[in-house]
C-alpha cells in the first residue's frame, strides 16, 4: 500500500473516531441539559413552596399577635375583677363585723382547719360552723 492510501485510511479512522466522540458527547451535552431542565423545575417548585410556607407563617404569626392581644386583654380583665372582688369582700366585712367571723371561718376551712378549730377561732356555734363547712365543700 502506499503512503497516500494509508494516510487516507488513518484519517478516515481517526475522523470515524472523532465522530463518535462527537456524538457521545452530544450525548451526554443533552442528558445534562435535560438534568438542568427537571432541577430547574424542582427548583421553580421550590421557591414557590417555600413563598407559600412564608405566606402562611405570616398568617401564623398575625393570628398569634391577636390570640397574645386579646389573652392579655383577658388577664387585665380577670385582674381587674379580682381587685373588686377584694374590694366589695373588705366593703362586706367593714358593714357587717358578724361576716368577719365567716370570711375568717372559710379561710380556715380552705386551710384544711377542722370543724372544732373553726368553732374555737370564730366562737361559732356548730350548725353554723357545720353550714359554713358543707358551703365551702360545695364550692370546690
Amino acid at each position: 500500500m502506499s503512503f497516500p492510501i494509508l494516510l487516507s485510511m488513518v484519517a478516515l479512522i481517526v475522523s470515524c473516531i472523532c465522530l463518535a466522540i462527537l456524538f457521545v458527547l452530544f450525548k451526554r451535552h443533552t442528558a445534562q441539559l435535560e438534568i438542568i431542565d427537571s432541577q430547574r423545575q424542582l427548583q421553580s417548585e421550590l421557591n414557590k413552596k417555600l413563598h407559600d410556607l412564608k405566606e402562611e407563617i405570616h398568617e401564623i404569626r398575625s393570628g398569634n399577635h391577636g390570640v397574645i392581644t386579646r389573652f392579655k386583654e383577658l388577664v387585665q380583665q380577670v385582674d381587674n375583677l379580682q381587685a373588686s372582688q377584694q374590694s366589695l369582700a373588705e366593703n362586706l366585712v367593714e358593714q357587717d363585723p358578724q361576716s368577719r367571723f365567716y370570711s375568717k371561718g372559710a379561710k380556715l376551712i380552705s386551710q384544711g382547719a377542722s370543724l372544732e378549730d373553726v368553732m374555737r377561732e370564730c366562737d361559732m356555734p356548730a350548725a353554723e360552723a357545720e353550714l359554713l363547712f358543707n358551703l365551702h365543700n360545695n364550692q370546690r
